[in-house]
């Protein structure tokens, strides 16, 4: 079962990864953006572990509706309507504080949906989408298929980071990336790299 304490590790565990690297992201972003997507990301992130302190009589959905609201309030930038979607996503398929594999991947079936509906990218536009589609899906198909949760996130860490690897061969389709043209090729995208952090957070945080 996948609980609301998992839900809360995983939390804390991918806002530690993305704090540990937001220098390197922004420095990811300054090749192509703006340079801050860093400082965005982590402040977006540092909103979620406030939400996460004041969870203790909350539902799953309800504290994943608090974590969205946060995230979307904070100053994060592009970064924050998106995850606040994303979130807001698994809180309208958060059931139960207790989820079975297939109500766990609807979750974030629902979040990956919803992220979308703010997002609009496609895979290969070189985007956060292309690390979050891939992890979603292998998620899903895994917990779908019968996998255990470490199986499976650990499918989807790996999905994520091979999303991020192939931004590089991308041209940017959105930001301040896609007026460089295939300037932007060579470069890893900052969004994406990102999410393949908050996947290798989730990841580790179930094993």
């Amino acid at each position: 079962m996948f609980t609301k304490e998992m839900m809360i590790a995983l939390l804390k565990a991918a806002s530690a990864d993305i704090d540990s690297e937001h220098e390197n992201l922004s420095a990811l972003d300054a090749a192509t953006g703006d340079g801050d997507h860093g400082v965005t990301i982590n402040r977006t992130m540092k909103a979620v572990n406030i939400a996460v302190e004041d969870a203790d009589d909350k539902s799953m959905a309800e504290l994943l509706k608090d974590v969205a609201m946060k995230v979307m309030m904070c100053d994060g930038g592009s970064v924050s309507p998106l995850l606040g979607s994303w979130f807001m996503g698994m809180a309208s398929a958060a059931t139960s504080t207790e989820l079975s594999a297939k109500e766990t991947a609807t979750m974030f079936d629902a979040a990956l949906t919803s992220f979308y509906g703010i997002s609009k990218a496609e895979l290969g536009d070189k985007t956060m989408m292309d690390a979050l589609r891939p992890a979603t899906e292998k998620l899903s198909a895994k917990l779908k298929g019968g996998a255990d949760l470490k199986t499976a996130f650990a499918a989807a860490a790996a999905a994520a980071d091979e999303g991020r690897e192939k931004t590089k061969d991308y041209v940017a389709k959105f930001g301040r990336a896609r007026t460089m043209g295939e300037r932007a090729i060579g470069h890893y995208d900052a969004g994406a790299t990102s999410v393949a952090l908050i996947f290798k957070g989730f990841a580790s945080a179930v094993s």
